[in-house]
């Protein structure tokens, strides 16, 4: 006789692993669910929990291990230099560290709507990462922010995207880095917004100044490295307007560097600025990207803390390098699930940063930085996606020394 003990159904069973059951039947539950996410009230506070899992599989032409995240991002900036050990390599790699998990509450309460967002992935350090036995990679903080909305008025602080920032305008890239040139920063801030209508509004936000590679370096980017002493947040404006096919978002920014020469002693201060204006615009199955950044001092937001901002000068001075970048884009829609994507984007320094009494970079900074990509990504359900893509970056040094690469990549990527 077939006894249903031989299967383990008997009260003690289900007793000791109800917890083992319960995540089984939450795993079968989001798979099954149109939605993307699980929301639930918790004594009046709406939470949503959710994320995503991203296996993304990479092969690069030259070897990239020595930049950012052990090449697992690659931007322009990172290209080898023609003649180096890494421009004669290539390599294979998958990672998952992508992969993320956030949860956001929302409140109704009597001063206004409370809205808070935590959020983190992978891409944490990786110093003491080894992939030899497992390919463990350190958690980090995306975004940890809360907001109050009252009628039009928004106040928000914690840690998100740079105010200076707008998303709506980047052209889809398969990973996080993107073309050079598009700003792209996450920061402590606190920011007053207020909204118009909804997707129209105007914010001022005070923003966490850390002065990055501005600084503290690398060493071989600058002729006085120095050190930084932040003492004034960087100060942004920015409005934004959208439509059901338009938005425009004009920036600016103010920031201070305050530097000093290690070897002296001596300090100073300087200003730096900077402006942007994006736009995306839908016309039918495509939808176009651009944005143009121009300022003194705004390398940071705009080249991924690689792009120069301020040095000292031989006299120890703070002179500031003057910063240009291009972007754009467009993505059409070949079927409801099926969407092609062409972008492209170029920064550049002023080479005035490297020649003169006041030059502050070394030959090894980076003067240009292109990169060009394209992307064919396929829903294959509301909850699965499937991207398969090639990018080309170009670099050239202040010396004039250039290097370029190609980079495949291909995602599976499961929402829950």
């Amino acid at each position: 006789m077939f006894k249903l003990r031989t299967l383990g159904l008997y009260p003690e069973f289900l007793s000791r692993n109800r917890t083992y059951i319960c995540l089984l039947l939450l795993t079968v539950f989001l798979a099954a669910s149109p939605a993307s996410a699980v929301e639930f009230d918790v004594q009046g506070t709406k939470v949503t929990l959710g994320g995503y899992i991203k296996l993304m599989a990479i092969y690069d032409d030259a070897l990239v291990e020595t930049g950012p995240y052990k090449g697992d991002l690659l931007a322009a900036y990172d290209v080898p230099l023609d003649g180096t050990a890494n421009a004669d390599e290539d390599e294979f790699r998958m990672t998952a560290r992508e992969s993320r998990i956030f949860m956001k509450t929302k409140s109704e309460t009597d001063e206004g709507v409370i809205n808070t967002h935590f959020e983190g992935d992978f891409f944490g350090g990786s110093d003491n990462a080894s992939h030899t036995w497992s390919g463990n990679d350190a958690f980090r903080i995306r975004h940890a922010y809360g907001s109050l909305t009252r009628g039009s008025h928004e106040i928000l602080a914690g840690q998100t995207w740079s105010t200076f920032m707008d998303l709506a305008a980047g052209v889809p890239a398969m990973d996080l880095a993107g073309d050079p040139g598009f700003s792209f920063v996450r920061q402590p801030q606190i920011r007053y917004q207020y909204n118009l209508r909804p997707g129209h509004y105007m914010a001022v936000a005070i923003e966490n100044p850390d002065r990055g590679l501005t600084a503290a370096g690398p060493v071989s980017f600058y002729t006085n490295s120095g050190q930084s002493s932040d003492s004034m947040p960087d100060f942004v404006l920015k409005y934004f307007y959208a439509n059901k096919r338009l938005t425009l978002s004009p920036r600016f920014i103010v920031r201070q560097f305050d530097l000093t020469d290690t070897a002296t002693g001596e300090s100073a201060t300087g200003t730096g600025w900077g402006g942007a204006l994006s736009s995306s615009v839908k016309a039918g199955p495509v939808k176009f990207y651009a944005t143009v950044m121009y300022g003194d001092g705004l390398g940071r937001y705009g080249g991924l803390g690689n792009m120069g901002d301020a040095g000292l000068t031989a006299a120890n001075d703070v002179e500031t390098t003057k910063f240009t970048s291009v972007n754009g884009g467009l993505t059409i829609e070949l079927t409801p699930a099926v969407k092609w994507t062409v972008g492209a984007g170029w920064a550049e320094n002023d080479d005035d940063a490297y020649v003169g009494a006041d030059a502050i970079l070394t030959a090894n900074a980076t003067k240009t930085a292109i990169g060009y990509h394209t992307n064919l990504k396929w829903a294959i359900s509301p909850k699965v996606e499937w991207a398969i893509g090639v990018e080309k970056f170009d670099r050239e040094v202040m010396d004039g020394r250039e290097g370029d690469m190609f980079r495949y990549q291909m995602y599976f990527k499961y929402d829950f």
